[in-house]
């Protein structure tokens, strides 16, 4: 995202909202499934305002998403993609753009932010315990757009493995980067609470070795030759996440090590969009949560006893990968 020096900056910013409002609106109400079979339908064939329809369609038109004449719509080619990869999957204009119209009570008290019903909107993870539907749908959505990253995470860490090596996947929730690894041979047990571990047993079943807990409070188990760690550590704040490294070292063989997979910010703290942005979502759904960058989780890991040995970028993926190695005796 370009940086704001122009009134046309912030206009293109505003429209850009909006583009996503609509987005948003023609998921959640199935407008889109709706026009996936390739018939041209006009606003009058619709369910929905003609109206609106007829002033939202160019939109639509206009970000690549639908295509037509001035009376009747069907979707791109890329956007059948889209969908079928279940990537408009979870839009919902109320929690993402409604959410955002709440953060005054957020930058003055530093609460997560709360719904039109006053309730806190913080979740464990993008999970709530007592709804394991939406705690599936969630897990579904992680699943479905993890497939890439965690092969990825798989290659780089498969030199630094021997055959066979037993790896503790904490907080593994939808058990993709745990079976890619497992997939190579390893004994990979994944470490979550109760619902996510059932959503992954479901899924995964022996495949996986399964251990339920709170890993802040718990035993985690091992002794474990390495702990992946996928976007783990941006939902902790710095106190959060040194007591848990204590607890991985104390869990881990000698030379043992951590993989931290995670979106990080530049030593500058401006980039990359990604971390940007995101550390946003950490301070409306978390409590402590944020974007570090790979200095300060260095830094913190060293607190607990480890020796941070390597940084990979994957620029293409959008993460970064932080070895650190527990020293041999």
């Amino acid at each position: 995202m370009r940086p704001v020096r122009s009134q046309q900056d912030l206009d293109t910013l505003f429209r850009a909202a909006r583009g996503y409002a609509v987005i948003s609106l023609w998921s959640h109400s199935g407008l889109l499934e709706l026009l996936a079979d390739g018939i041209p339908r006009s606003a009058e064939e619709l369910p929905g305002n003609t109206r609106a329809l007829k002033i939202m369609a160019p939109v639509m038109k206009h970000l690549g998403l639908l295509a037509g004449d001035e009376h009747t719509w069907t979707l791109t080619q890329t956007a059948k993609n889209l969908l079928d990869e279940g990537a408009f999957k979870g839009m919902n204009v109320d929690k993402s753009l409604g959410d955002l119209s709440r953060l005054e009570p957020v930058l003055k008290e530093g609460t997560p932010v709360t719904g039109p019903d006053g309730a806190s909107r913080v979740s464990e993870g993008g999970v709530r315990e007592a709804d394991i539907e939406g705690a599936r749908g969630f897990m579904n959505y992680l699943y479905r757009r993890s497939e890439k990253g965690a092969l990825e995470v798989a290659r780089w860490m498969k030199p630094r493995l021997n055959q066979g090596s037993n790896i503790l996947d904490l907080g593994g929730g939808h058990g993709r980067y745990g079976a890619a690894l497992a997939e190579l041979g390893h004994s990979v047990t994944l470490y979550d609470r109760p619902v996510c571990v059932q959503i992954a047993r479901e899924r995964y079943e022996d495949t996986l070795n399964y251990r339920v807990g709170d890993f802040l409070n718990d035993d985690l188990g091992g002794p474990y030759d390495a702990a992946l760690l996928s976007n783990i550590v941006h939902g902790l704040g710095p106190e959060e996440n040194l007591l848990l490294f204590k607890s991985l070292e104390r869990s881990l063989n000698p030379g043992g090590f951590l993989v931290l997979k995670d979106m990080y910010l530049d030593p500058r703290g401006s980039d990359p969009e990604n971390a940007v942005f995101f550390g946003m979502t950490m301070l409306m759904y978390t409590r402590e949560g944020q974007t570090y960058t790979v200095d300060e989780m260095a830094q913190i890991s060293a607190q607990a006893g480890l020796e941070h040995t390597n940084t990979i970028h994957v620029p293409d993926m959008g993460y970064s990968l932080l070895f650190v190695t527990k020293p041999k005796a």
